[in-house]
């Protein structure tokens, strides 16, 4: 089991500045979190359920197409779906994805 105490490993942790770290009175947190539940109820539907915008980046796509391989059930529409997602966002070359990561 993992619960035993020889498999925990202490880690030190450092004390935050406190004249650094944020610090919100409690009518704040009160007026953000009362804030967020209208904001979220109002997005509700009738049934109860939210619905958002899905971001699919293209690694879901890529490895849902290697998913439907290995399972042998590839859907030719859906695998060709994946693939324009995955194209329409691929970088020109190496050198581009270098200088993106570089500029953060």
């Amino acid at each position: 089991m993992l619960n035993s105490s020889e498999n925990l490993i202490a880690l030190p942790s450092a004390r935050p500045d406190v004249s650094e770290s944020y610090s919100a009175t409690d009518q704040e947190i009160a007026r953000a979190i009362a804030r967020a539940q209208e904001n979220l109820l109002r997005q509700q539907k009738p049934d109860g359920h939210w619905c958002g915008e899905l971001i699919v980046d293209s690694t879901l796509c890529s490895d849902y197409i290697l998913f439907m391989h290995w399972c042998g059930e590839v859907d030719a529409q859906l695998q060709r779906s994946c693939v324009r997602h995955i194209l329409k966002r691929q970088l020109p070359d190496i050198t581009a994805v270098r200088a993106r990561s570089t500029h953060r």
